[in-house]
């Protein structure tokens, strides 16, 4: 093996340790709202929907001084009519376990239900355990990364 393909093989093993170890501060979400494009709600298409990895998305003003820690999952009830959106999430709510849904109630036939998640692309409707979904997006990185060498 050459020194370019070693040092190919090197980044590709720090780069899967660094999405499989727990606590990697990297966080990929699915970024979407189903009033814009229906592939977003529910049955959810996650295979055509973009991935956004946190970290580097703008914070909302409001949330000047706060990180990307979990991925969002809100289902709105706006007077019979649905809307999901699926975004980064930046407050923990401790009450609340991973992947826990709570529902706030408002006025005037309204409601929400917020589901929030700690691991990479977990706010898809399906559960995947955190470890096997960040090893899945390290392999696939890491082989296209060694195909471009």
């Amino acid at each position: 093996m050459n020194g370019a393909k070693c040092a190919a093989c090197i980044t590709a093993v720090l780069f899967l340790f660094a999405f499989v170890v727990k606590g990697a501060k990297s966080i990929i979400c699915y970024k979407c709202n189903s009033k814009y494009d229906s592939r977003c709600g529910d049955p959810f298409d996650p295979y055509t929907i973009g991935l956004v990895d946190c970290n580097i998305t703008e914070v909302p003003s409001h949330l000047n001084g706060y990180y990307p820690v979990l991925c969002r999952k809100s289902v709105q009830r706006i007077h019979r009519s649905i809307r999901i959106v699926r975004d980064c999430g930046y407050v923990e709510d401790p009450a609340h376990d991973d992947m826990d849904c709570y529902s706030r109630l408002g006025s005037h036939d309204t409601d929400v239900t917020h589901c929030s998640c700690t691991s990479s692309m977990c706010n898809g409707s399906g559960r995947t355990q955190p470890y096997v979904t960040r090893l899945i997006v390290a392999v696939c990185i890491a082989g296209l990364f060694l195909l471009a060498v």
